[in-house]
């Protein structure tokens, strides 16, 4: 069958459209190409960085790991102190080196920031890629970077090459002010209005640098002119000499205070004991309150001791009498050690040895076996 010739014109622009698309290839995992000779290269980006715990929640640390200084990200990223705390998702600018880089005849030349990381013990070309440089260079990338190194068999201490991925500007896009293209992964929650908005751009420019069809966790390329300048967090204020002094002396006082609080409760807790067993002794031995009584001096009346005298009388058939002063001389004032048992002493009266025992008034009984 014959074709016409409106429909050969047709077909051909299908066809022209179809070859067109075909060339249109999803972006490498291997990453950028570049020419080395093209004068824009090496040039100087940044990469947009989130600051995550719990490794990289100070610029120290996000430093070490791209190479540079804390003032060279606290500047562009709009912190006042390098030594500043970092929250979880904080945005950063971390400034790269980038390079037009020959790999192999396979991959040509990739455009790239080469970063030396040292390998810990867990880490992987996906982990690392993933989780400390957040996508923005990807496994197969280390792997083409790094041809000598088996992915499975990393060794720890052992030194790899990242690459970060980035582009420069060309002669074209610096003619119409563009001096970055910021690296940027681009999230699941994005959009790409809110990233524009977020860097001061047009949608429409992002679109031409990188395509209409961008994908979660790609790198994207966003030409600015300038850095935008980042909203931060407020950072802590750091506490003056003067209220640092003043607050260490509350402290020294509450210390002092509360030692002096349970000294106090001590003290207290030890006079209660010491009266609460000085009854519980009284009571258990009453003997002792008798010879306190005869220790004190007037405590015995002198018709007490008549009628003591007269009492005993009755009771033995030969008795002598001493005062109670020849009583207290004989025993040392009633000592314990002239105790012999109980209540009886043992005393010596004019060269004489004898049993004293304490009793009550009304002893007849007592005094009667005692005799026998």
């Amino acid at each position: 069958m014959r074709i016409k010739p409106h429909q050969q014109v047709f077909f051909s622009w299908f066809l022209i459209l179809f070859l067109f698309h075909g060339s249109q290839t999803q972006p490498s995992t291997t990453g950028y190409t570049c020419t080395p000779n093209q004068t824009t290269y090496p040039c100087q980006t940044y990469v947009f960085y989130r600051a995550t715990a719990p490794n990289f929640l100070d610029l120290a640390s996000i430093g070490d790991l791209f190479h540079v200084s804390r003032l060279m990200i606290s500047q562009p990223s709009n912190i006042s102190s390098p030594s500043s705390l970092l929250i979880p998702y904080q945005s950063l600018f971390v400034p790269i080196t980038c390079s037009c880089n020959s790999v192999t005849a396979t991959f040509g030349s990739l455009s790239a920031a080469n970063l030396t990381y040292t390998i810990k013990g867990g880490d992987t070309f996906y982990l690392v890629s993933t989780r400390n440089f957040q996508n923005l260079t990807t496994y197969q990338s280390v792997e083409v970077f790094n041809p000598s190194s088996v992915p499975t068999r990393l060794k720890i201490g052992g030194e790899i090459v990242f690459p970060i991925f980035c582009k420069c500007p060309n002669e074209t896009q610096a003619k119409t002010g563009v001096n970055y293209l910021v690296s940027y992964v681009f999230q699941p929650y994005d959009n790409l209005s809110l990233v524009a908005s977020r860097f001061g751009v047009r949608t429409h420019d992002i679109n031409n640098m990188n395509g209409n069809k961008i994908h979660p966790f790609d790198t994207i390329f966003i030409p600015v002119n300038k850095l935008p300048v980042l909203p931060q967090p407020k950072a802590p204020s750091a506490a003056s000499p003067g209220n640092a002094e003043k607050k260490r002396a509350i402290v020294g006082l509450a210390i002092g205070l509360g030692i002096c609080g349970v000294l106090l409760i001590f003290f207290f807790a030890v006079l209660l004991y010491r009266d609460v067993f000085s009854k519980k002794r009284d009571m258990e031995r009453p003997e002792d309150n008798q010879k306190i009584q005869f220790n004190r001096p007037g405590m015995l009346m002198k018709g007490n001791e008549v009628n003591l005298m007269a009492d005993v009388s009755d009771c033995l058939d030969m008795y002598r009498v001493f005062n109670i002063e020849e009583l207290r001389e004989a025993t040392d004032c009633f000592n314990e050690s002239c105790l012999i048992q109980g209540s009886v002493y043992k005393g010596s009266i004019n060269g004489g040895t004898y049993a004293i025992k304490k009793m009550k008034w009304n002893a007849c009984e007592e005094l009667k076996i005692l005799q026998k």
